[in-house]
């Protein structure tokens, strides 16, 4: 007695088990689409309701409801698990260390931690030419020598495109000791710019106090301080007579004056500003120590007046031994640069914040990269056109400017997704855009910097379908016979509209070799001997089977078919077959937790392979063509016959003129079509020629297994 009683509590711990298990599961998908569409009360209320039954990597999207209401204190204690975790990724000490804001020591440690660590990657990169989509146009402004660092300027009411080239002789003329260089001597020049036609005019210098008889460029401007940031030489010459480079500003305010930045570093250089305008921050390259090698790009965050942050490396993911120059930002996450490739070339990159000062790094293809340098590639704010310079072949010159319209494709990915018909299918991050993200991204990485959202082209047939710009959606299946739905819709962008893109959904099902010994033996079909109907009688150990199996498996959703063989009238079979199919439905509903976990229909004889209605056929001809046997259908159909067409087994194609109840029915259209000179003969339909075994396997009930 005690081994019975032992047996039946480690079976009821083990469905209270799996119950918990599958409820927490749905708690937290409700709770990540929450998140994801920013309720973040109910996503909330979700993961409290966890406790601690709530998964580590939870904890991460958890952390975010609390620092997205400021509660830093309570984002951190609720990551602080996770972290200290083998499961914790390098994105987590970043957000851990974000949170830490009244422990600069043990901030700085987590991220020193994490800067170490190599960060995951979920973006491939094909090799594609985007020639086709981009079209390099060169600036009338050029010249044989080389011209670069394009970027605009509103300034004296005007659009100014502001730009480096080298410097011209009267800047030279006053300097009366020779200073070596280890690039040539350049300064800063504007044009009038037209957005319109792309075209520039009235090119001029800047005037002496912008310029100087040193290096002056590449620039950045700042619209809201209305400062230009510019590479210009240090007022000091060394010992050596060779000048440093580095980063000054210029305010209209103060015309006359260039003051040097507090970030300069003596005896090393500071060049190539870039301001993100977004989050307030000046990104530069130097030399200085404590880099990863050669020229390295870091950022300083701009506070007020003169006044700048510390002095930030952009880390392993952005910095190599080589060198890396020319930085541009836009939006504040997307970071343009070059790289010195093995061979002395410069190549353009984009490079895709992550968190914190990790990205990911992506080549620019053509028309971008070229076999020559490639540098000073930036996008304007409104996101309509960019510019690049080059040395490449076709130029005017040395290096020079080009413009280029931005005009990405929009295209997406064709989804399938799963669902039951019992459960609302809940998507969250894994929705329609992260596919279509991911392919635009591989093919053209500039599609990564505008924004995108999803629009609902068709609705589902079969169920309710909520459905969210950010390509999360909700669906609930109300036809649970019907193993497929679909939707469709488009991706909407400034760029325009992509095609239609078509979801699938897919009712789930269970392949008989997942399930155990135990239930393989419970749903296999059970097969009627002919004309037996006291099912409860004669199977109910089958049944009682069934309903045992849906008690222990609670998550457990069965499809039930029913089935006739093909003798006997067809009406009378459908209704057999139903009747027997809704009697297992109603005795096990009965019986379990949640009924609807089980439902189907009753087939009759329609699904037997190769049955017809009748018993009797009439033949028009039989053919190895099949164009043969449609050309003699025509003939039948001309004469006012429904004819089909029936392959058999020895690949036959057989004409079917007719069907008839009995013989003397169909005798008497053979000896209407014999008297028009057609050569028709009786046969009996394949239902009549089958053997009593394959009556028995068509006369069945099967089960599905939808969900374990």
């Amino acid at each position: 007695m005690r081994v019975v009683l032992f047996f039946f509590g480690l079976f009821f711990y083990q469905l209270i088990l799996a119950q918990g298990v599958a409820e927490n599961s749905r708690i937290l998908e409700w709770a990540d689409y929450y998140f994801m569409n920013e309720s973040y009360d109910l996503a909330l209320s979700h993961y409290l309701s966890l406790g601690e039954e709530l998964p580590l990597k939870s904890r991460r999207n958890y952390s975010k409801v609390y620092a997205q209401k400021g509660n830093l204190k309570k984002a951190a204690e609720i990551l602080r698990p996770l972290v200290d975790s083998d499961s914790a990724e390098v994105k987590d000490y970043y957000y851990f260390a974000s949170y830490l804001t009244d422990n600069k020591k043990l901030r700085e440690e987590y991220r020193r931690k994490a800067i170490r660590l190599p960060i995951e990657e979920d973006w491939k990169q094909m090799n594609r030419s985007l020639d086709s989509t981009y079209t390099l146009i060169p600036l009338t402004l050029n010249t044989e020598g080389p011209e670069f660092g394009g970027h605009l300027m509103d300034q004296e009411g005007k659009k100014w495109l502001v730009y480096t080239q080298l410097q011209s002789k009267k800047y030279t003329q006053g300097l009366g000791r020779k200073i070596d260089s280890k690039h040539s001597i350049f300064n800063l020049y504007r044009a009038q710019w037209d957005a319109e036609s792309f075209s520039v005019k009235a090119p001029e210098s800047f005037p002496l106090g912008v310029n100087s008889v040193f290096q002056d460029g590449p620039s950045s401007w700042d619209p809201k301080e209305q400062i230009l940031y510019l590479t210009r030489s240090a007022d000091a010459i060394k010992k050596q007579k060779t000048i440093q480079l580095d980063i000054y500003a210029w305010s209209e305010r103060n015309p006359k004056m260039v003051r040097p930045l507090p970030i300069n570093r003596e005896g090393y250089a500071s060049l190539h500003p870039a301001v993100s305008t977004k989050d307030r921050r000046l990104y530069f390259a130097s030399d200085r120590p404590g880099g990863f090698g050669g020229m390295d790009l870091y950022y300083v965050d701009i506070l007020s007046g003169s006044d700048y942050g510390p002095v930030v490396n952009l880390g392993p993911d952005i910095n190599t031994a080589d060198d890396e120059v020319f930085p541009s930002v836009n939006q504040g996450k997307y970071l343009f640069f070059s790289r010195k490739s093995k061979n002395g070339r410069l190549s353009p990159k984009l490079a895709l914040n992550r968190v914190d000062v990790r990205w990911h790094v992506m080549t620019l293809p053509d028309p971008f990269g070229s076999d020559q340098d490639d540098f000073s590639f930036s996008l304007g704010e409104q996101l309509d056109y960019g510019f690049l310079s080059s040395n490449r072949e076709n130029g005017k010159g040395d290096d020079d400017l080009y413009v280029f319209k931005f005009s990405p494709d929009v295209e997406g990915l064709e989804d399938e997704y799963t669902f039951n018909p019992i459960d609302t299918l809940i998507v969250s991050q894994e929705g329609v855009l992260k596919n279509d993200e991911a392919l635009m991204l591989s093919q053209d990485p500039l599609t990564a910097v505008f924004a995108k959202e999803a629009v609902l082209v068709k609705n589902v047939s079969h169920g309710t379908l909520k459905f969210n710009s950010n390509g999360s959606f909700l669906y609930k299946n109300a036809a649970p016979l019907q193993v497929k739905d679909s939707f469709s819709y488009s991706i909407d962008s400034k760029y325009g509209k992509s095609q239609a893109i078509k979801v699938i959904l897919q009712r789930s099902e269970v392949g008989l070799d997942e399930l155990s010994d135990t239930l393989k033996k419970t749903f296999l079909p059970i097969y009627y001997d002919y004309n037996k109907s006291n099912l409860l009688i004669d199977y109910k150990d089958r049944v009682e089977a069934v309903v045992s199996a849906l008690r222990k498996e609670p998550e457990m959703i069965v499809e039930v078919s029913s089935f006739s063989d093909c003798r006997g009238n067809e009406d009378f079979n459908l209704k057999l077959s139903e009747q027997r199919n809704q009697t297992i439905i109603n005795y096990v509903r009965e019986r379990i937790d949640n009924p609807d976990r089980i439902f189907g229909k009753g087939y009759g004889e329609n699904t037997v392979k190769g049955n017809t209605t009748k018993d009797y056929l009439v033949i028009g001809g039989s053919f190895r063509l099949r164009e043969n046997a449609m050309s003699n259908q025509k003939l039948f159909d001309d004469l006012g016959y429904a004819p089909e067409i029936q392959k058999t087994k020895e690949e036959i194609y057989r004409v079917i003129v007719d069907q008839a109840a009995t013989y003397s029915e169909a005798e008497n259209v053979s000896q209407t079509l014999k008297a028009q000179g057609f050569n028709v003969w009786i046969k009996k339909c394949n239902c009549c020629a089958l053997t009593e075994e394959e009556h028995l396997l068509n006369r069945r009930t099967d089960f599905k297994i939808i969900r374990y």
